[in-house]
């Protein structure tokens, strides 16, 4: 029995070690078309990264979308990439890329926040902590009343979430005319979380999470510009 027990244990903490490999993360935007269309070219730069170091360390125990690992390229081509895209698509304005001749406006951006995190929930620190604990003194000592300390662990097999993923996502962007005069600062800033248990895949579910994010954001972001679309429009 207490053999069983261990190697039940045992693949339980196997599960969680190969849970925290990196995952492969593209930032993307997923939004209905724009209601309006201001009749403006903008020519977007390369965004600024401004967000902390500490949004790419990968937790203990879990994984960072922003991690280098997980990123093709850096975060701030990925994230003008993803905008580009969205802008150009959505028709908030009537030409929007990277490099246009003589653009009516220069959209420029910072990346301040950019975090997207799954990582062991506090439940299953503490059940794990016990279960290893509680077996090294069953090995030690043959008491097979530490066995007890195991049981919460087998909770993971019914469903109980283990994990928890965070997003948090600020960004600003600022329009300027092609005399370089600022015309208006716009800041889109979201979080969200959810959970997994040992059946749901961590990868996909914070990468949807962290895009889900990234998308309010630039939701926020096209309405304040709509606002000013009699300004853009002069």
């Amino acid at each position: 029995m207490n053999v069983s027990i261990k190697k039940s244990v045992f693949g339980i903490i196997v599960i969680f070690i190969t849970s925290c490999s990196t995952i492969s993360y593209v930032p993307n935007i997923s939004l209905d078309i724009s209601p309006k269309t201001i009749n403006k070219s903008v020519q977007i730069e390369k965004f600024v990264d401004l967000s902390p170091l500490s949004d790419t360390k990968n937790p203990i125990g879990g994984f960072s979308v922003t991690n280098p690992e997980a990123l093709s390229n850096m975060l701030d081509v990925e994230v003008t990439n993803a905008v580009v895209a969205d802008l150009s698509t959505s028709g908030l304005f009537k030409q929007v890329s990277r490099k246009i001749d003589n653009p009516d406006y220069i959209l420029k951006g910072e990346i301040i926040k950019y975090a997207g995190k799954s990582e062991l929930n506090d439940f299953t620190k503490i059940t794990l902590g016990i279960a290893v604990a509680s077996m090294i003194m069953l090995s030690a000592t043959n008491n097979n009343n530490y066995i007890l300390g195991v049981l919460p662990a087998y909770s993971y097999y019914f469903g109980v979430p283990f994990t928890k993923h965070t997003a948090k996502i600020e960004i600003i962007m600022k329009l300027y005319d092609k005399n370089n005069i600022l015309i208006g600062t716009y800041t889109g800033k979201a979080s969200d979380r959810n959970s997994s248990n040992l059946y749901h895949n961590k990868s996909l579910a914070v990468s949807r999470l962290t895009n889900k994010t990234f998308s309010s954001v630039i939701m926020q972001i096209r309405e304040q510009i709509l606002k000013d679309i009699k300004i853009l429009e002069k």
